[in-house]
């Protein structure tokens, strides 16, 4: 590792894990995995960092995993010259690779590659050039842009059966070499070669390098010496086993003393190549004795000479292994052996081949990948990679306790887990099988929802995701790797399909929002984008906002909300009904993610119908703070509760407006859409957003989260200007609670512009038009809503005309039918409603007033129940009281 990413990595080791010096040694650094205090590390090149509590822990972290933006671009950071040409290139083999470029210099350079379908996509590349006039090349700037294109050939040319090799080990050199490890890829030979072996690359696993092997066997005859043996060293794998079996057997079959090496024993799984060894420290003499005895069982030729081998090793009575993607089990009765030996005079070795017994106890091999932890339930399960002979990748499935500790549940789980794998073994077999694999099995943190986990600093969202700016995709054992944390989703359900192109960032789309909806929609927008800090924001402000969307159907909502949808990576969504849904999935919708809105469909509608269901949006008091929505027992025997916080944000869509208590209203900053307005470039803008293929946008999310540090810190320096406006600007709003929301609107406008490149101009539109919305919001607190203004209205002149009237009139002793008349008025809307009819006198429709009227702040409502009228009976009223009362009742202003 270069000098001065290891001083880079050291102080970074210091900050985030706590890490002290200790002459040679970085020590007492805080452990990921199991938080202990007992992480350490080389001074000199800290590329490992070990845990020393053995079984309590043990794990090892790279720390191209715990940093890999350091790791990631090298042309930027070590730039060409006239005298370095190939700086970024050696910098990436010496710093990345762990590789001395003394011996390497001149067989590569420093070149470029534009990715033929994104021209826009271009990285620095080591270029090798190949026998056969073609050149193999690594990607060095950020390579996981390109998807599985981080490596590549060169497009027509031609190595197959070739191989590659180092400067100082030309064809000469090999001929007297006494071993030759034969690697698949370039850095693995080079590995060999820097501990002194002699070594070469045939590229791929796909093609034998015979045009190599004819110019050695030619090499060797010219010097007239024995030809090398070949060590076919492989990665593990089913492709790499394979082709190592199939190319021995066709070395031998040529002529050549051949064998294998293998980095893991057949059936391990992990990503562990023998560049990986080199950086560990793991190609020791002793080291090296170990994968060629990998190498010679996995060549054994049936199950029986694998289980032999592998008794002569570790003399076990009884063992499973894994031969051919198979599981066996083997049995050796030691009486007889000892039997045979004495009976028949033969070896050790030929009583134990002729007194074993082998037996299949699973068509596929499977073994246990890591533990998955839900903190919030206190539940673990298992993750099992499972291969079998069939087919060409592994794949994985979960299994729970019960699963691995019973053969008949096992069985179950393993068939149903599909690809038709089988277990026949015994429950005892099982239990022999698992144990050792139980031992340092690492822990993957389960999440219950998609989004940002707080806890972690880290967004997830299903096979993306997103640290500290830094991309991470997720492993072939099905998890992110975040460093401080291992994580993935408990469902397999994926709310966001995100298709990400870090060099494809298009916002010509904001300007159609504003074409087809104005400021209502960069409002909304601003509100998505803020959803996406909601956590980040709640930390520091205890609070965020709700967003409502209303207006009468055919305002184009639905358009507008289904359109932003996509920039989460989901189509075809608008949001779900609170009043159509169970409590118990209401919580699991409130709960399911993380800085990504609960859109909130029709909670309130009045259907008219006795028994219609509404949504009590005083429900959402706590969700405005985080706080849990819901909290449920954990079924474990015990007192534990299980309160997921909220963590989402709330967006309301419906056709009428929220109508709910002061203390909710005034969370709610809200819209009313309307045609008015419209023209034909409106429709042609809305049509527009329909049609916008969500390709084009599902990655906007993790453009906008990758500046994250630049968001929150515009968004924190312009929070505090904005609400002191609402004090002290020509615009102000009383309500604390409304100044703090709407700022928040605001200040995420402004932490936004950047981002999606919205201009100035545009910029000052917005800012007034989110004044007028918490101006008009404030002042609705303050007066009566227009249909309940109405209602008093039409209610008055009557009480008033029966003061005109006779006793005997329609109106009889009036409209209140409360026997404390003085302080209560007592309402029957059918009553109202036929006064009205009666007198000519214009009233709003029963059904708003059923919506609206429990808002009335003159006449304060107070419920709506059954009344025992002195002169009708029992009637069912909406209940006030009078206007002195409510006067009265509310508290004294003290001071200003």
């Amino acid at each position: 590792m270069r000098d001065d990413i290891i001083e880079e990595v050291t102080q970074r080791l210091k900050a985030d894990y706590g890490f002290k010096e200790n002459g040679k040694y970085l020590q007492q650094g805080r452990c990921p995995d199991c938080k202990k205090r007992e992480l350490w590390a080389s001074a000199l090149n800290p590329s490992i960092l070990h845990c020393q509590r053995g079984n309590q822990c043990g794990r090892d972290f790279d720390i191209k995993d715990l940093y890999p933006e350091i790791f990631d671009t090298w042309s930027s950071r070590y730039q060409r010259t006239d005298k370095e040409p190939d700086a970024a290139a050696d910098a990436y083999l010496s710093g990345a690779r762990g590789l001395r470029i003394g011996r390497l210099k001149g067989s590569y350079s420093q070149d470029l590659y534009q990715d033929p379908y994104k021209k826009d996509l271009i990285s620095a590349t080591v270029r090798f050039p190949l026998p056969g006039g073609s050149y193999w090349e690594r990607l060095i700037d950020q390579p996981g842009r390109f998807g599985k294109r981080k490596a590549n050939f060169k497009k027509g040319g031609s190595h197959g059966g070739f191989a590659w090799m180092a400067p100082d080990q030309p064809i000469e050199v090999l001929a007297k070499a006494q071993r030759i490890w034969i690697c698949e890829g370039i850095f693995d030979a080079a590995s060999w070669q820097q501990i002194g072996e002699h070594a070469v690359s045939c590229m791929s696993t796909s093609t034998y390098p015979e045009h190599w092997l004819k110019a050695l066997r030619k090499a060797c005859a010219d010097l007239d010496l024995p030809q090398p043996e070949l060590i076919f060293a492989f990665d593990t794998g089913k492709s790499g086993e394979e082709s190592a079996r199939k190319f021995v057997d066709r070395a031998r079959e040529e002529g050549w003393t051949a064998t294998a090496a293998m980095p893991r024993a057949e059936g391990e799984v992990g990503k562990r190549d023998w560049n990986d060894l080199l950086r560990r420290n793991l190609l020791r003499p002793e080291d090296i004795e170990q994968y060629l005895w990998y190498g010679k069982i996995l060549l054994a030729a049936d199950a029986h000479e694998k289980a032999v081998l592998l008794w002569e090793k570790h003399e076990w009575s009884s063992f499973s292994f894994v031969f051919q993607s198979r599981t066996w089990w083997a049995s050796f009765d030691q009486a007889k052996i000892n039997e045979a030996i004495e009976k028949e005079s033969i070896s050790r070795k030929s009583a134990a081949r002729r007194c074993c017994n082998v037996s299949e106890i699973a068509n596929c091999a499977f073994r246990i990948l890591y533990s998955q932890y839900n903190k919030a339930l206190d539940e673990r399960t298992f993750y099992m990679s499972i291969t079998t002979p069939w087919a060409k990748e592994p794949y994985g499935a979960r299994f729970t306790p019960a699963a691995l500790t019973a053969s008949s549940e096992f069985k179950k789980v393993l068939l149903g887990a599909g690809n038709g794998a089988h277990w026949t073994g015994s429950g005892f077999q099982l239990d022999k099988l698992l144990a050792p694999q139980y031992v340092n099995l690492k822990t993957v943190e389960t999440l219950d929802f998609t989004g940002y986990s707080k806890e972690h600093g880290v967004y997830v969202f299903g096979d993306i995701a997103v640290q500290n700016g830094r991309v991470i995709d997720i492993n072939r054992e099905d998890y992110f790797d975040c460093g401080n944390a291992l994580l993935k989703l408990k469902t397999t359900d994926r709310i966001c399909e995100i298709e990400y192109d870090a060099e494809k960032f298009d916002t010509s789309w904001v300007d159609t929002i504003y074409r087809a909806y104005g400021c209502h929609g960069i409002v909304a927008l601003s509100f998505a984008v803020a959803s996406m800090f909601a956590e980040q924001i709640r930390a520091f402000q205890k609070s965020f906002l709700f967003l409502e969307c209303s207006g009468l159907p055919g305002t184009g909502k639905t358009t507008l909300i289904e359109f932003i949808w996509k920039l989460y990576g989901r189509e075809g969504y608008e949001g779900f009904d609170p009043s159509n849904a169970t409590f118990a999935a209401l919580s699991r919708n409130m709960a399911r993610t993380a800085n990504i809105p609960v859109v909130l469909m029709e909670g309130d509608r009045e259907d008219g119908g006795a028994h219609t269901k509404k949504f009590d949006w005083n429900q959402l008091k706590t969700s405005y703070n985080g706080r849990p929505f819901r909290e449920t027992g954990v079924k474990n025997g015990g007192t534990e509760t299980n309160a997921p916080p909220f963590r989402a944000s709330i967006w309301i869509e419906q056709n009428y407006p929220v109508v709910a208590s002061p203390a909710i209203m005034e969370r709610i900053i809200s819209m009313n859409f309307t045609k008015e307005g419209w023209t034909a470039d409106t429709k042609k803008a809305a049509e527009e957003l329909e049609q916008w293929p969500i390709e084009d946008l599902s990655g906007t999310i993790i453009h906008i989260v990758r500046a994250e540090k630049d968001y929150m810190e515009r968004f924190k320096a312009a929070h505090p200007k904005y609400e002191l406006e609402f004090i002290t600007g020509q615009k102000r709003v009383r309500n604390a609670r409304i100044r703090k929301c709407a700022a928040q609107l605001h200040a995420g406008l402004d932490a936004m512009a950047p981002l999606l490149r919205i201009p100035q101009s545009l910029l000052a539109k917005v800012h007034d038009h989110i004044n007028d919305l918490a101006v008009e919001r404030d002042r609705s607190l303050e007066a009566d809503h227009p249909v309940v203004a109405k209602f008093w209205e039409a209610f008055d002149y009557l009480a008033a005309l029966h003061d005109a009237k006779d006793p005997n009139h329609i109106l009889g002793k009036g409209l209140n039918l409360h026997r404390k008349d003085d302080t209560l008025i007592a309402v029957n809307l059918q009553a109202f409603e036929a006064a009205c009819k009666h007198a000519g006198v214009s009233h709003p429709p029963v059904d708003d007033l059923k919506r609206f009227l429990q808002t009335s702040k003159s006449r304060k409502f107070v419920e709506a129940k059954t009344v025992n009228s002195s002169d009708y009976g029992h009637k069912h009223c909406w209940v006030f009281q009078t206007e002195d009362a409510t006067k009265a009742a509310k508290p004294q202003k003290k001071g200003n």
